[in-house]
């Protein structure tokens, strides 16, 4: 018993040290698995600094992600007003369920934005700020869809997705030297509205029989994930996909 308490003591330590007043940026955090990671840090005690369309009435940037100069000019500021980050977690995502002739450049073009581009221009404009934290740490929200194909999303989505996990082995050798960690979760198929608007019921049965757990992820499950990767318990984790898929890939 006395060993339980002293290691729950430990943990409960730790997690404050990772989290309380600790300033961690956050894109897509108004619906599905971006929303549980808001409500998990905002329970931790971080301060969150939310860039979205989303009004919130606290550290909220307005901004389209799309928008790619409209970006760099608001995380410009956010690097004015926040010397100190501790961590980013890149959780917008875009998708049209569309087959490829049926992608125009447009719509190509504002998946890649919101998607990626956002994600490495964040990245980017805040890494001076990164490096002032003793735990500094970027996750990417990809998708296990990046790792294959997927059997409704697009292939502008996909690409996406495949790109962000690239591009965070990438930052995982550029940023390292600098104490900065950058790593992806790749989550299955979860039970979210977008998932829920993207296949029918008939669809989702199928895709359970796929999954060797035999049940579709819980929107907590995959933000479970995130917080571990922000936290010090993977401080000599850099440059890795987690995935989070109940064994699909």
């Amino acid at each position: 018993m006395y060993t339980n308490n002293v290691f729950k003591s430990l943990l409960e330590k730790k997690i404050n040290q990772d989290f309380k007043n600790k300033n961690f940026v956050l894109t897509g955090y108004s619906s599905g698995i971006g929303n549980q990671i808001y409500k998990h840090l905002t329970d931790l005690g971080a301060n969150l600094i939310l860039i979205g369309r989303q009004f919130k009435k606290k550290n909220f940037f307005n901004c389209d992600l799309s928008d790619s100069l409209l970006l760099e000019k608001v995380v410009k500021k956010i690097s004015q007003k926040y010397k100190k980050i501790d961590g980013f977690v890149h959780c917008a995502g875009m998708n049209h369920c569309l087959l490829s002739e049926q992608i125009t450049l447009s719509k190509w073009q504002q998946i890649i934005s919101v998607n990626l581009t956002s994600a490495f221009i964040i990245s980017k404009q805040i890494k001076k700020n990164l490096k002032k934290s003793r735990n500094s740490s970027i996750v990417f929200v990809s998708s296990i869809a990046g790792h294959r194909k997927s059997i409704v999303s697009g292939a502008h989505y996909v690409a996406s997705k495949a790109a962000l996990i690239g591009l965070s082995k990438q930052l995982s050798h550029e940023y390292g030297k600098d104490g900065i960690r950058v790593n992806c979760v790749s989550p299955s198929q979860t039970l979210t509205k977008m998932l829920q608007r993207s296949m029918n019921k008939s669809q989702i049965s199928k895709l359970v029989k796929n999954v060797p757990m035999g049940r579709l992820a819980k929107v907590e499950e995959q933000s479970y994930g995130v917080i571990f990767l922000l936290s010090s318990f993977s401080r000599y984790i850099s440059g890795t996909s987690l995935n989070i898929d109940g064994g699909q890939v």
